[in-house]
């Protein structure tokens, strides 16, 4: 399937769609469905980006903004190279992007076939100290591994599971 599929996955999820969120909910319990309908209350707007080589999705509210990059994979370990579809200079670019507007790169990614959640999420590792609720953010997100050779690695099992995510943004304890 086309990565393009699961960008406009995610927006219609972080948009509140209904039909969106009932579809991922349908066969998970009570709690996850509370969880995400959440987010037809209080929905981000939500907007692709364009070009190849920059984020995937821009996701904003009143109190969070999130620049993201999606991934997708039927493995449960993305490594970023050169030689990947996963490229490390793209992901630096971002990173450095990001950074300059005290905003960081969030990856979602979507693994195939998955039984449960099938969204993680994870941030890349800086030095930055983030203002307000992106600092709350920032810290809940797992952050990229790094191969011997300096290439990131997204452990599939390592992110954050879309429902924390939401449960965390919108205040569900």
């Amino acid at each position: 399937m086309n990565g393009s599929i699961y960008e406009r996955e995610l927006l219609n999820i972080l948009s509140g769609d209904e039909r969106s969120i009932e579809r991922i909910s349908r066969s998970r319990d009570p709690y996850y469905k509370y969880v995400l309908s959440s987010l037809i209350e209080r929905p981000f707007y939500v907007t692709r980006a364009a070009g190849s080589l920059g984020a995937d999705l821009v996701a904003i509210r009143d109190d969070y903004s999130m620049v993201i990059e999606v991934k997708s994979s039927e493995r449960d370990k993305l490594i970023f190279s050169e030689n990947s579809g996963t490229k490390q200079e793209q992901a630096l670019r971002l990173h450095n992007k990001c950074l300059k507007s005290g905003l960081f790169i969030t990856y979602a990614y979507r693994l195939k076939k998955a039984s449960g959640d099938p969204w993680h999420f994870f941030t890349i590792k800086s030095d930055v100290e983030y203002k307000g609720n992106l600092s709350g953010l920032y810290n809940i997100l797992p952050k990229q591994e790094v191969t011997k050779n300096g290439n990131f690695i997204l452990q599939w099992s390592s992110g954050l599971p879309l429902l924390k995510l939401v449960s965390y943004l919108n205040n569900i304890i």
